[in-house]
């Protein structure tokens, strides 16, 4: 059937589309053919019979893989997207920063070009300030060849003597970059709805041979992931008095863009720049994809500045991003492992194998909960293990109850830690563990989860959304370990809404004075997503933790969800949690406004 007489038709009969507009869907399914003209056609197969999501997610999974895929969603959806945003509150036109301009000297050829883009964006008079060079109509940042750019600020901004600043917003951009013709608009209004100033942050991309490329998108700020890389500067519009308070602090002499990434890590650490606010639009054209500083210059800069002690190594998988811990304990803490399980003695055999890799520097008791075994060889398996002091055997008979299996359990724990883990999970190494409870420790912090991978070796988990779907979903599910798009949402460490139960650690206290998991409401869907959620209520975090990686076969040992038996029962856990939670109308902080809210995978929405 032709794509547009479909659509056509299906507006006719008033059907609600998960595409804006035909041409959105005419332009994913072209690019998708593009890649697999069998899969876009099996797509269009699963729409005509009335599967309009669906197909929808496979046609834009598909053409997320074609080199022209952000080149269409930059040229169809992104202006669309920008007008969105520019309509949202009120406006009041007045948005005139001081714009700084670093590393000129580095980047002659591209400062009239940078300083054209912030032109176009905040208009003709606009202050601007070079720290190398001249242009016409801008300023020079530094009078002197060898006078520190930080001291160069301050006497721009007129606080070299402890006066206040004479303006109300400073935005510093590296000579090269570029700043988006949608930034003055979408600023202006965020600014207008603010209660009082705070930093404003935003998404970028990268510029290479012309051609913007390798987005990233972020949510609302995440300083575990700031620790990890710089996502403010060059990114970011600070009010101009929090800036000044931080050139009051102690910052060692920089220059160029390295003193302004200084700047910006010694205010977040001490307090002088909080709570960075998200502006879900793409202002930032980096040349080369090149930030402020290299991870091993923002690695100098956390040890040098950051109040608490952390472990911080290269990214080896991804390495724009650094691998950051906190460092760990003078004495670690004793942790019981929670296996709910009921036959399927191959699924326990193998969970329990890949336990005995575990290299954990403190006690830690594994609990299998029976929930009545009936099959002889789960029976001897369970009986031989508890009889080796391999596991502790707890029997709880009855139709399963997630729940009531792990909450039962963890009452009964010895451990000052708790880990949730199904009997289809097998660990991949020894260290999944240390690595979870490192974060588990942090008072701040609720549940820990860890990056499952499918036997095929695709991502199954790396967070949870809450609102995808209507209910909620798996970040980057179905996505390659090693994909370098989107890397900062399944392969780094950060905060999330939720995650999963089948790999879960959290703090006995905190489970329980969390309540566990709802054992009426969530028999077995949705209790994981539920309790975090409930743990975000008591003040604390949830966070993924991507250095700890098991394999999960998802959901082998009870069964499919959607399977007839359990329809009747996953239909109403989901209604309950879509009831408690208003999932369907849910903005989870930790997520881009900017990927599809219909997907798993990290699509562009158009």
């Amino acid at each position: 059937m032709n794509v547009r007489t479909h659509t056509t038709d299906l507006l006719r009969r008033g059907a609600r589309l998960p595409w804006r507009q035909t041409t959105d869907l005419l332009a994913i399914f072209q690019l998708a053919f593009g890649i697999s003209p069998a899969g876009a056609l099996r797509a269009i197969s699963v729409m005509v019979k009335g599967k309009r999501q669906r197909a929808w997610n496979q046609l834009c999974a598909l053409a997320s893989r074609h080199p022209r895929y952000y080149e269409t969603w930059i040229r169809q959806a992104e202006p669309d997207l920008a007008a969105s945003r520019n309509q949202c509150g009120i406006a009041t036109g007045d948005l005139s920063p001081l714009c700084l301009v670093l590393d000129c000297a580095e980047q002659p050829d591209g400062v009239g070009r940078t300083v054209a883009s912030l032109r176009r964006a905040f208009g003709a008079q606009v202050e601007i300030y070079l720290d190398h060079g001249h242009a016409e109509g801008c300023g020079v940042l530094q009078r002197f060849a060898d006078e520190p750019t930080i001291e160069a600020i301050a006497a721009v901004m007129n606080v070299r003597s402890g006066g206040a600043p004479t303006r109300d917003w400073v935005l510093a951009i590296r000579a090269g970059d570029l700043m988006s013709s949608y930034a003055g608009k979408a600023l202006d209004r965020t600014i207008a709805n603010l209660h009082e100033p705070i930093p404003l942050f935003w998404d970028e991309d990268s510029i290479v041979d012309g051609q913007r490329c390798a987005p990233w998108l972020k949510g609302e700020f995440d300083e575990w992931l700031f620790l990890s890389r710089d996502c403010l500067g060059g990114a970011c519009l600070l009010p101009a008095s929090s800036l000044a308070a931080t050139i009051g602090l102690a910052v060692s002499a920089a220059n160029g863009s390295h003193a302004m990434a200084e700047l910006i890590i010694a205010g977040i650490a001490k307090g002088a720049l909080t709570r960075p606010k998200h502006v879900p639009l793409i202002l930032t054209h980096r040349h080369g994809g090149r930030g402020f500083v290299e991870p091993t210059e923002w690695a100098a800069l956390i040890t040098r500045h950051w109040n608490k002690p952390l472990q911080i190594s290269p990214g080896t998988r991804f390495p724009a991003f650094l691998k950051v811990a906190p460092a760990p304990p003078a004495e670690w803490p004793s942790v019981s492992i929670i296996i709910p399980t009921r036959d399927r003695a191959g699924l326990l055999a193998a969970c329990l194998t890949s336990l005995e890799k575990l290299e954990y520097g403190g006690r830690c008791e594994i609990i299998v909960v029976d929930n009545g075994s009936t099959e002889l060889d789960a029976i001897k398996l369970i009986e031989a293990a508890r009889e080796q002091g391999r596991i502790r055997v707890m029997r709880h008979d009855g139709p399963f109850n997630f729940s009531v299996l792990n909450n039962l359990a963890a009452r009964d724990a010895d451990g000052q830690i708790l880990c949730l883990m199904n009997n289809d999970v097998t660990a991949i190494d020894g260290q999944w563990l240390t690595n979870m409870v490192l974060h588990a420790l942090d008072p701040s912090v609720g549940a820990v989860g860890a990056r499952l991978l499918y036997p095929c070796g695709s991502i199954q988990h790396a967070g949870v959304v809450v609102g995808v779907g209507g209910a909620a979903g798996h970040v980057a599910k179905g996505a390659a370990p090693d994909e370098p798009a989107h890397a900062s949402w399944h392969g780094v460490t950060r905060t999330v809404s939720a995650v999963t139960a089948a790999c879960l650690v959290v703090r006995r206290e905190a489970y329980l004075s969390a309540g566990g998991l709802d054992e009426e409401a969530f028999p077995v869907a949705f209790n994981d997503i539920d309790f975090c959620l409930r743990l975000l209520e008591c003040g604390l975090v949830n966070r993924f933790v991507a250095e700890a990686e098991l394999t999960h076969h998802e959901s082998v040992s009870r069964g499919d969800d959607l399977a007839p038996e359990n329809r009747v029962r996953f239909s109403k856990e989901l209604e309950d949690f879509k009831m408690r939670w208003r999932s369907s109308e849910y903005k989870d902080p930790w997520y881009s406004p900017l990927f599809s809210r219909s997907s798993e995978a990290c699509t562009l929405q158009f």
